[in-house]
C-alpha cells in the first residue's frame, strides 16, 4: 500500500495561475472561510500586542495558517491516491488514522462549526440592529434581534442549500469587497482623526464602557488628573509593544481564529480541476495567497482601529463608532453582508459531516436487515 503522507511529483500547472479563474476561485473561497467577525477585534488584538507586536503576531500567523492549508491540500491528495471517495476533513482524517479518529474529529468540527453560525446570527442581529433602531425607534430592542436573526436564518437557509462549494465563488468575493470597505473606512478614520497624546478620539461613546461620556483614548498626566473619569487607559496611549503578558496571551486566540479555515480546504481541493489536484505549486500558491490576502485586510484594521482609538479601543470595532455616523452604518452593512456570505462555508463541512454520518447509518442498517 502507498504510504499516506509521500510526496507528491513535483509538476506545473498546465497555464499561468494568474490566468487561471479556478485558481481564483480556489483563493477567494478559502479566504472567505476565514473571514467573519474576527475583523473587528483586530483593533482590540492589537490594543493588547501592541502596534508592531500585533503585526509580528498577525505575520507569524499568517505564515503558520499557509503552511498549514498547504498540508491540508497535500494530505487530501495523498488521500485520494488512497481512496477517491475522500471528499471532506473527517475523511480524510479517516484515511489517514483510522475511524475512532475520523468520529472524534467528526463530533469537534458539528460542535465547532455549528457554534461559529450562531455567532454569526448574533453578529447579524448586533450589526444590523442599530441601523434598524434609526429606522424604527420605537420597536423593542428585543423584538428586533429576535426578527433580524429569524431573517437572517432564511436567507442563510437558502445560501447554505447550494450543493457546491465553488458555487460560492460569487459571494465569497463579495465578502472580500465588502471587508475592503469596512478596512477604507477605518484607515480613512485614522487619517482624518489619529490617536495623539490629550486629543484622542474624545467623543460621546455608549454608557457601556465610557460611563462619562467623554472618554479619551491617550489622556495626558493632565488630563488624567482633572478627569480620571475620562481616561479608562490611563496615560498609555497606542503602543508600539503588549505592556505585559496578559494582555499578549489575550491577544493571540483572537489573532488565529480570524485565520482559520482549514476545515473547509479539504473541500476546496475536492472541488478543484484535476490540473490543480496534481501540482505542488498551485497547492502553495493557494494558500500563500489567502493568507497574503487575509493579511491586506487584517493588518491595516488592527493598525487603523487601534491607531484611531488607543486605549478606549473595543472589542468590537464599530462600537467605537457613533450610531449617527454614516460610514459606521456602512461599514456596518458590509459586515452583514460578510457575515452572510461567509455563513455557507462555515455551514458546509458540517453539512458535509452529517451526510457522510447518515450514510455511514444507512449502510449498517441494509447490512443489519
Amino acid at each position: 500500500m502507498q504510504p499516506l503522507l509521500n510526496p507528491l511529483a513535483a509538476t506545473s500547472p498546465p497555464r499561468s495561475l494568474v490566468r487561471d479563474g479556478a485558481f481564483w476561485t480556489a483563493v477567494l473561497t478559502t479566504a472567505n472561510a476565514a473571514l467573519g467577525a474576527g475583523v473587528l477585534a483586530y483593533p482590540i488584538a492589537f490594543q493588547g500586542a501592541g502596534l508592531a507586536g500585533g503585526s509580528l503576531l498577525l505575520l507569524g500567523f499568517a505564515t503558520t495558517a499557509s503552511v498549514g492549508l498547504g498540508a491540508v491540500f497535500q494530505c487530501m491528495s495523498a488521500a485520494r491516491r488512497l481512496d477517491p471517495r475522500v471528499r471532506d476533513y473527517t475523511k480524510m482524517v479517516g484515511a489517514a488514522y483510522g475511524t475512532t479518529a475520523e468520529a472524534l474529529v467528526t463530533v469537534l468540527i458539528v460542535l465547532y462549526v455549528f457554534g461559529a453560525c450562531w455567532g454569526y446570527l448574533v453578529l447579524l442581529s448586533d450589526t444590523l440592529g442599530p441601523l434598524v433602531r434609526k429606522v424604527a425607534p420605537a420597536v423593542d430592542e428585543s423584538l428586533v434581534r429576535i426578527l433580524l436573526q429569524c431573517g437572517s436564518t432564511a436567507v442563510c437557509i437558502g445560501l447554505c442549500s447550494l450543493r457546491s462549494i465553488n458555487t460560492l465563488k460569487y459571494s465569497s468575493a463579495l465578502a472580500v469587497a465588502a471587508v475592503l470597505t469596512t478596512v477604507v473606512m477605518l484607515v480613512r478614520n485614522y487619517a482624518a482623526h489619529p490617536c495623539t497624546a490629550g486629543d484622542c478620539a474624545t467623543a460621546a461613546g455608549p454608557t457601556v464602557w465610557c460611563p462619562s461620556g467623554e472618554c479619551s483614548g491617550w489622556c495626558t498626566a493632565e488630563q488624567l488628573a482633572a478627569a480620571p473619569t475620562n481616561c479608562p487607559g490611563g496615560t498609555r496611549g497606542v503602543a508600539l509593544w503588549p505592556s505585559g503578558a496578559e494582555p499578549f496571551l489575550g491577544a493571540l486566540p483572537l489573532v488565529a481564529f480570524a485565520l482559520q479555515c482549514h476545515i473547509q480546504g479539504a473541500a476546496v481541493y475536492h472541488e478543484m480541476p484535476p490540473r490543480l489536484q496534481s501540482s505542488r505549486a498551485a497547492f502553495a500558491a493557494i494558500a500563500g495567497a489567502s493568507s497574503c490576502l487575509l493579511i491586506l485586510l487584517y493588518l491595516p484594521t488592527g493598525l487603523a482601529g487601534y491607531g484611531a482609538f488607543g486605549a478606549i479601543t473595543q472589542g468590537d470595532i464599530l462600537t467605537n463608532f457613533g450610531v449617527d455616523d454614516p460610514l459606521a452604518d456602512v461599514a456596518r452593512g458590509c459586515i452583514a453582508v460578510t457575515a452572510l456570505c461567509a455563513y455557507p462555508m462555515q455551514h458546509y463541512p458540517a453539512r458535509l459531516v452529517l451526510h457522510n454520518v447518515w450514510i455511514a447509518m444507512r449502510a449498517r442498517a441494509r447490512a443489519r436487515g
